[in-house]
């Protein structure tokens, strides 16, 4: 990779000279200046911002399942293989981004977690527009490392029903208005069946997973400049998986919100927000049969409860300056009722052994956390924006008590804007992130992050857009984890063979960015992005990429409207291989004169996969009928059906004192078409 000392001569080329930056327009309002670097915003109407899609733009593209948070995943920065919905974020596992959904903290925001997380339980049906903060990011938001989400539903009086059908599940919402427009609601509910889609695909395994979830917002303007919502979120999914010569398993996960929000205004000057909520999340895991030949049980039950309330003010006295601040406080309590036995064969001082191993495991920790944050933004002259933020939390629990702070500017300089942040942020392990399977039972030091952004938007032209953007993120107290490092996807993950403890002391995470893409209404729209990063922690006295790592990465999609019936998408995603860790085999000798085949994991994540490539297809047709508009689309997910990689199995042979291993690729999904149908009226 480039020595970063060349990333600011890239970004600076793209600033207009000085003797170019008169100005003759009028100042931007304070409160409308986009401080913070790498955003990405997803909204009802196109925005000025290179890093932006519609609603609508994002609706027509080729996605799997309809999925908010795999729509997602095509930003620049994210990477994420074609099973889960979970992305990393320049480097970075999902477990450090923030996600809110209209206020309130969203947990493990996903179904089907026996496979990583196949799909989100938002529904984008629901969605009115969303941000994507990837770096940076200002000290209101906290205990997050890497990134922050902010969604918010859609808030309209108008009477409208949607009903949509796919291979993969059927959904529906409602929304409309009461007590003359001040009052507003909207309910929607889905509920999946991809067992139908892996059958369509050829790829029934006895796997039959089934999800649903449900909505529901009241809101009503109780005063002038004064809202209070009340909102309700379900989500629950099963899982279920037999296949001779392996343990079957039976699990259940269920996600609950119920939240209430304030928002106003106290006179021109004074705003807030305040929310309280409630969540509990519950899973449910059952294994039993047999592993390798041996007898095998696993009962895993836990579950988490958390309130919490948070408020928030911001004050403007003026054009020069805006005044933040917040509190938020939660406590809760947790709960873990694991038991695992498993045994597995083993070469022991030359002798053949079999080794039972058993975890069991009771526990109810809870605990408290307290988070404020002040910050200001002020505009020391006209092209000048600084937002200066100091922020504090402490978690009962981890005995942690962090303070961060957090520094971010924007200059406007003629056609262009160069915006930079630099900022400290840490983040306590969650209640519910034990790993007891894995012997844990104490809970570890925050982790702390240092941000250094610097990025340069620049419009090309009145219909293009450009953003560069360098990064770098340095982790320091990094925890210990436990991960499969060559399959992550088994169904009974702690009973494998690769399972490996990891301690890094450090992690960083460098990368530059470059965002092109057309904005405004167009009959053709389209969208270029290449990052050029590199995500590695440091392991045993050596640096060790990171399991999403890759060197290149290079996405575009365009949408051609041929009129207002028809529209064809198209997308192409293309990233370097991602590393994965190799599985030798050998020969242990035994006393008795004979050998035993024995396996072991090679360095940690030190080979590469073949590069990933990837089209994508759909076609979108609307019908306007005697009750509202029809949308019909048809969906092909990897078009050229391009066998790309998540690792290998292996298929062993020996001969005599020759052992011959074959690799076999653990393919990501095929070939995969779907339809679907929506009705909105």
């Amino acid at each position: 990779m480039p020595r970063c000392i060349s990333v600011p001569f890239v970004l600076l080329a793209l600033i207009p000279p000085l003797s170019a930056q008169v100005a003759v327009e009028p100042p931007i309002k304070l409160a409308e200046v986009v401080v913070t670097p790498s955003r990405f915003g997803v909204a009802d109407v196109a925005t000025t911002a290179a890093a932006a899609l519609t609603a609508a733009e994002l609706e027509v593209l080729p996605q799997v399942g309809d999925d908010l948070f795999r729509s997602i995943a095509r930003l620049p920065g994210l990477a994420a293989d074609d099973v889960s919905a979970q992305f990393w974020v320049r480097g970075a596992p999902h477990s450090e981004l923030l996600a809110r959904l209209d206020g309130v903290e969203l947990l493990e925001p996903f179904h089907l977690k026996d496979v990583a997380g196949a799909l989100s339980i938002v529904d984008p049906v629901t969605m009115r527009w969303l941000e994507l903060s990837t770096g940076g990011f200002s000290a209101e938001h906290g205990n997050r490392l890497a990134a922050v989400l902010t969604m918010e539903t859609k808030s309209d009086p108008r009477p409208l029903t949607a009903l949509n059908l796919s291979l993969t599940g059927v959904g529906a919402s409602k929304q409309g208005g009461f007590a003359g427009r001040r009052g507003r609601w909207l309910v929607a509910a889905r509920r999946g069946y991809p067992d139908v889609a892996l059958r369509a695909s050829g790829r029934d395994d006895d796997i039959s997973p089934r999800y649903y979830d449900a909505m529901a917002k009241v809101e009503y303007d109780f005063a002038p400049a004064h809202t209070l919502s009340v909102h309700a979120l379900h989500a629950g999914d099963g899982f279920r998986y037999a296949r001779t010569n392996s343990p079957t398993l039976s699990s259940s996960y269920d996600s609950d919100y119920v939240w209430a929000r304030w928002r106003g205004a106290v006179g021109p000057t004074l705003k807030g927000e305040a929310v309280l909520s409630w969540t509990r999340l519950s899973w449910n895991r059952n294994g039993s049969g047999r592993l390798d030949g041996f007898p095998f049980s696993l009962r895993d039950q836990r579950q988490l409860d958390v309130a919490a309330l948070r408020q928030e003010w911001t004050y403007q006295p003026g054009e020069q300056a805006i005044l933040r601040g917040g509190v938020e406080a939660k406590t809760a309590d947790s709960r873990y009722n694991y038991a695992l036995s498993h045994q597995r064969s083993a070469v022991n001082n030359g002798l053949s052994v079999v080794v039972t191993e058993t975890v069991n495991a009771a526990l109810a920790p809870d605990g408290s956390a307290l988070g404020a944050f002040v910050s200001a933004k002020v505009r020391p002259f006209v092209p000048l924006v600084v937002e200066p933020g100091l922020r504090f939390d402490r978690h009962g629990h981890t005995r942690d008590a962090e303070w961060n702070p957090r520094l971010n500017a924007a200059l406007s300089l003629g056609r262009a804007t160069v915006r930079a942040a630099w900022g400290e942020y840490s983040q306590a392990q969650g209640l519910h992130e034990l790993s007891v399977a894995d012997g844990e039972r104490t809970f570890g030091r925050a982790e702390r992050a240092e941000h250094r952004v610097l990025g340069v938007e620049r419009p090309i032209s009145q219909r293009i857009a450009l953003r560069v953007e360098a990064y770098e993120r340095l982790t320091t107290r990094v925890r210990p984890r436990w991960e499969n490092l060559d399959n992550a996807y088994d169904l009974f993950p702690e009973a494998q063979a690769d399972r490996a403890r990891l301690a890094p002391n450090r992690a960083r995470a460098r990368g530059v960015e470059v965002l092109l893409s057309s904005r405004g209404p167009q009959q053709l729209q389209w969208h270029l992005s290449y990052v050029l990063s590199r995500s590695e922690e440091r392991l045993a006295g050596r640096w060790v990429p990171r399991s999403r790592d890759h060197a290149h990465a290079f996405y575009a999609d365009a949408t051609y409207a041929l009129n207002p019936r028809w529209q064809f998408s198209t997308a192409w995603h293309f990233h370097s291989g991602w590393p994965t860790t190799n599985i030798v085999y050998s020969l242990a000798p035994l006393t008795s004169g004979g050998r035993r085949l024995v396996s072991a994991t090679g360095p940690a994540y030190g080979l590469r996969l073949p590069d990933y490539h990837r089209l994508d297809l759909r076609v979108t047709r609307r019908f306007k009928v005697r009750r509202g508009e029809v949308r019909v689309f048809l969906d092909i997910f990897n078009a050229y059906d391009r066998l790309n990689l998540l690792g290998y199995d292996h298929s062993v042979s020996v001969s005599g004192t020759q052992v011959t291993d074959r690799k076999k690729p653990r393919e990501q999904l095929p070939f995969l078409p779907s339809v679907g149908v929506s009705w909105e009226f």
